[in-house]
């Protein structure tokens, strides 16, 4: 009998067929082409600023989303990190997310970063950390309130906010301890440790040793915002099993307890309900943001 891989998993074949995420919908192109169009059409009807660059990669920059001027004041802000594994896709192919959210008053930055190969996934983690560093020092030019920012990441991005809850932001950046409200994965990634032993391995230069360290369940943050999980009904249980498992091990660790939603959708669709201003992930950013629900504001 063969040596398991993973868990219960003995071939890359059975690997492969949980974590080829494109290949668990009927035709992952629409989607692609779906986010796209919505994409450009509220970067196109939106007050947006493209392009702000937090470092010296020429894909280190992020796209803000600003609400509609009769809003005033400092704003809530979510901050979003993106996915694709780590190797595909930028932040042009997201912009349809913060569209809800800058309807509700809220600032959306949407950051974009380096793929692999040509970066490991080291340098991503670092340009997070540099990305939500350079928009924490530049508030003010956005009108974001620094007290009510809420961080959101999808897929790969799921680890990227993983990531950035365990950053030392007052030894590394001089930032506060917990420069955050919120933080919301969904769908995440956060136990690299099969992907060596899949079709992503050689694509993401990971091997064992490299995924071990790179896996923030391995390594669970301990200086916590209110935090929340989302996976979709319709995803492969090992996408399901990675929030659970993550979002158990916080919880051993910290002592706090964390809210863990399954929502009806699949890996792709999840996101409307952050697109949607009144979708669920959309609620629990502005709980956690201290704004009122779309229903207190209607009564």
């Amino acid at each position: 009998m063969t040596t398991p891989l993973y868990r219960q998993f003995r071939t890359q074949a059975e690997l492969d067929a949980e974590y080829d995420i494109e290949a668990t919908v009927p035709d992952f192109s629409l989607y692609a082409g779906d986010f796209v169009q919505r994409s450009e059409r509220v970067r196109s009807e939106g007050r947006v600023l493209l392009d702000i660059r937090y470092g010296s990669d020429i894909d280190a920059n992020y796209d803000v989303f600003l609400p509609p001027s009769s809003f005033e004041g400092p704003r809530p802000t979510l901050y979003f990190v993106h996915g694709g594994y780590w190797k595909a896709t930028t932040s042009k192919v997201w912009s349809y997310i913060a569209e809800g959210l800058c309807s509700r008053g809220f600032v959306v930055v949407v950051e974009n970063y380096a793929l692999c190969p040509r970066v490991t996934i080291d340098d991503i983690v670092q340009q997070h950390r540099e990305g939500f560093a350079h928009f924490w020092n530049h508030l003010d030019d956005y009108g974001a309130d620094g007290d009510r920012i809420v961080l959101a990441g999808h897929s790969a991005g799921g680890h990227g906010v993983a990531a950035l809850l365990q950053t030392d932001w007052a030894a590394d950046y001089g930032l506060p301890a917990i420069p955050y409200a919120g933080a919301i994965g969904v769908s995440g990634v956060y136990d690299l440790r099969p992907l060596p032993h899949s079709f992503l391995g050689p694509l993401l230069q990971l091997d064992p040793d490299t995924a071990a360290r790179l896996s923030p369940e391995l390594d669970p943050p301990v200086r916590l915002p209110a935090v929340a999980f989302a996976y979709g009904s319709q995803e492969p249980s090992e996408f399901q099993r990675q929030t659970v498992d993550f979002a158990a091990t916080l919880a051993a660790r910290s002592g706090q307890s964390f809210e863990v939603l399954e929502i009806e959708a699949n890996h792709f669709d999840i996101l409307d309900q952050l697109a949607n201003p009144n979708g669920v992930l959309a609620e629990i950013v502005a709980r956690f943001a201290g704004v009122e629900s779309v229903v207190e504001q209607s009564n």
